[in-house]
Parts: structure tokens; C-alpha cells; sequence
């Protein structure tokens, strides 16, 4: 259940992810706030979806009562614990840190996948797993190493981080069985955005007085770093196994360091290009073996 046109999906949108995270760093340089910041970026994405859907698309948002819960785990548990964690964890630590941290997902999804038996735990898995960690180990601390000096607040948001994309990626598969990729990101935006309006009530942001600039950055930051990824992930999600696509979404750092060091001059030094080439040749090395797999079904 693999194809090109997956990996193509996932890596695009690894793209926008790797990007928005320089754009995030430099948000917060300027004292962005990171739960405005994480409740916007959803929130808007939800509403410009939801708008376009309503005029043009409304059998999309049909779905079953009995289903919802499923949305409101994927959008609350998710995408909403996911965001959150690992905007916490940057706040926390740093960024390379955090995404390290989140990027322990491939190995906790391998794991449920071999004993949930969902997936055949295979030796290339396994090897494509842990060469893809150590790479993201030495793209994203080749510098510093800062992780010794790690919070613990940091270090739990961290995790707790990875918990959550790994649940996004398994839970995902399982609501992806009945209803299109479109009905499933809309509704987990808006289960994710009506539970940060628990924490940042309407009034709040009102109260706020945010400028016509700083609306325009929420919303431009919005669809770079969700509603567009989070597109290319989803349909990617269609053509690759839960592994597959946790594993190749595994070169999002390595975008993300390269654009920090074109964009804000960050210094790449040679460990992390290295742990850039083990990113790419863990995802390498699942396309020929699906290839070479393909290859010998007669």
C-alpha cells in the first residue's frame, strides 16, 4: 500500500511544516504568545476550511453521530495535544530540541504496530526507524547537544508530544476507513478549536485588540503551518502505511534546520548534515524495498 505519489504528499508537506517552524521561532523572538499562537493557527484554518466546504462542498461535512467521538479524539488528542506539547516544548527548551523529541513517534508507532499486529514488524522497518531517529539525534543536536541540559517540563511536553502525533497517525487510519480526508480534517479542526475556546474564550481575544497585521500573520501562519500540510498529510496518508508515512515525515526537521539557516543565518555545521543524509536514506530505503517487493509479486 505504498506508492510515490505518497511520499510526494508527505514530504510537501514536511516542506510547509519545516518552514513554519523557523517562521514560529521567529514569532516568539517577538514575544508571541504560544497559546494564542497554537489556538490561532487552528482556529483559522477551521474557519477558512469550514467556509469553502459550506458553498461548495457540504456532503463533506456529512458524518454519523455515533462517529463523532472519533473526530474528537483525533482533533482534541491529536492534532490539539500535539500542537500544543510541542509548541511547549520550544517554550520550554528550543526548537531542535522539541522536534527531536516528537520525532520518537516513528518508533512508538512501529512498536503498536507490531503488537497490535495492524503491521508486520519487518527487520527494513526497524532499520529505516532507527537510522531515521539517529538522524533526526544528529540533525537537529549536532550543535549543541542541548538535550543534556534539557527542563523537565521541557522533557515531558516533549513526549507527551510524541504520544500525541503518534495517536494522530494510528487513530488517523482508522477514521480514514469510512469518511474522505477532507471530512476528517474538518472536523478535527473543529473539535480542536472549540477546546482551545476553553482556555482563550472569544472575549479574551476581543479583549486582545490584535492589529490588522497581526491578524494577516495568524492567518497566513494558519494555512503554511496547517491547513496546507496538513492537506499533503492526509492524502498521504491514503497511499503509505501508518510507518511509511511517520518514518519519511521524519525529514521535517532536517527542512526545518535548512530553512533556519537560510532564513535566520542558524549555522549548519557538518554533524547535522550528516544526520540530514540518514533522514533521506531512511526513506530511501523503504521505497526500494517496497519497489524491489512490488518487483517479485508475480
Amino acid at each position: 500500500m505504498t506508492s510515490i505519489k505518497g511520499y510526494v504528499y508527505i514530504l510537501s508537506a514536511t516542506l510547509f511544516w519545516g518552514i513554519s517552524a523557523t517562521v514560529a521561532k521567529f514569532l516568539f523572538t517577538q514575544q508571541m504568545n504560544t497559546l494564542v499562537l497554537v489556538q490561532m493557527r487552528i482556529s483559522l484554518s477551521c474557519i477558512i476550511l469550514f467556509t469553502i466546504f459550506i458553498f461548495f462542498r457540504r456532503d463533506l461535512l456529512h458524518i454519523k453521530v455515533r462517529d463523532l467521538y472519533s473526530f474528537a479524539l483525533l482533533g482534541i488528542l491529536g492534532m490539539a495535544g500535539s500542537n500544543f506539547t510541542y509548541y511547549f516544548a520550544i517554550e520550554q527548551t528550543n526548537v531542535s530540541t522539541a522536534i527531536l523529541l516528537q520525532y520518537m513517534a516513528p518508533l512508538v508507532v512501529l512498536i503498536y504496530a507490531a503488537i497490535s499486529g495492524d503491521e508486520k514488524l519487518t527487520y527494513v522497518k526497524v532499520i529505516a526507524g532507527i537510522v531515521s531517529l539517529g538522524g533526526c539525534i544528529l540533525a537537529v543536536l549536532g550543535k549543541d547537544f542541548s538535550l543534556l541540559k534539557m527542563s523537565k517540563l521541557g522533557l515531558l511536553a516533549g513526549i507527551a508530544s510524541a504520544i500525541c502525533w503518534s495517536f494522530t497517525n494510528i487513530w488517523l487510519r482508522r477514521v480514514l476507513k469510512e469518511y474522505s480526508i477532507w471530512t476528517a480534517l474538518i472536523y478535527a479542526f473543529i473539535f480542536a478549536s472549540v477546546f482551545w475556546l476553553f482556555f482563550n474564550p472569544p472575549w479574551e481575544i476581543v479583549a486582545a485588540q490584535y492589529s490588522s497585521q497581526q491578524w494577516m500573520i495568524f492567518t497566513v501562519f494558519a494555512l503554511i503551518s496547517i491547513l496546507i500540510p496538513h492537506a499533503f498529510y492526509f492524502a498521504g496518508g491514503r497511499h503509505l502505511t501508518t510507518s511509511h508515512t511517520v518514518i519519511t515525515a521524519t525529514s521535517e526537521p532536517v527542512i526545518a534546520i535548512l530553512s533556519a539557516y537560510v532564513f535566520l543565518q542558524e549555522v549548519l555545521v557538518p554533524l547535522q548534515l550528516v544526520g540530514a543524509v540518514l533522514v533521506v536514506s531512511a526513506i530511501a530505503l523503504l521505497q526500494i524495498k517496497e519497489k524491489v517487493q512490488r518487483e517479485e509479486i508475480p
